[in-house]
């Protein structure tokens, strides 16, 4: 009788181990999976800040009158989106925190593609299309500036 005991606190023991190796496992697979989200966030940012500036840039070496668009996908959890002066720069929350991806650009830019994207404190996430417009050195409207950012609709 006392045979049948051992058995049985050998399985339990068993089953136990067993159950706290599935546990970590599973832990550590929940981790990696809420890690990874926020990593494709981060690369989906940079990638809309570098295809900003790259735009912005052809259209400063190539001057008056080119324009072009350029597609920019804006990834979940942006909390602002600024394109102003030589500066693009997307504020991503990550966790209870924010990270700032920036670019700097030749051109001298003014937009309102940042505010039609991120309408009343709200960015969207979604694929844009943008328009950039070189600037006419003689417009007065907008004289300082050498690229014009606008969403196209």
């Amino acid at each position: 009788m006392e045979d049948k005991g051992q058995v049985s606190l050998e399985y339990m023991t068993m089953l136990g181990l067993s159950l706290i190796i599935f546990a970590a496992v599973l832990y550590i697979s929940t981790f990696l999976v809420s890690t990874s989200g926020v990593q494709i966030d981060v690369d989906t940012a940079y990638r809309a800040v570098q295809d900003i500036k790259q735009s912005a840039d052809f259209i400063y070496v190539h001057g008056h009158p080119s324009k072009i668009p350029a597609g920019v996908r804006i990834p979940t959890n942006v909390e602002t989106l600024s394109i102003q002066d030589k500066v693009v720069c997307i504020r991503l929350a990550v966790g209870s925190s924010a990270t700032d991806i920036y670019a700097v650009t030749k051109a001298n830019m003014t937009a309102s593609a940042d505010e039609d994207i991120c309408s009343g404190g709200i960015c969207g996430e979604g694929y844009y299309m943008l328009v950039f417009n070189s600037v006419d050195p003689n417009d007065f409207v907008l004289s300082g500036y050498d690229v014009n950012i606008t969403l196209d609709t």
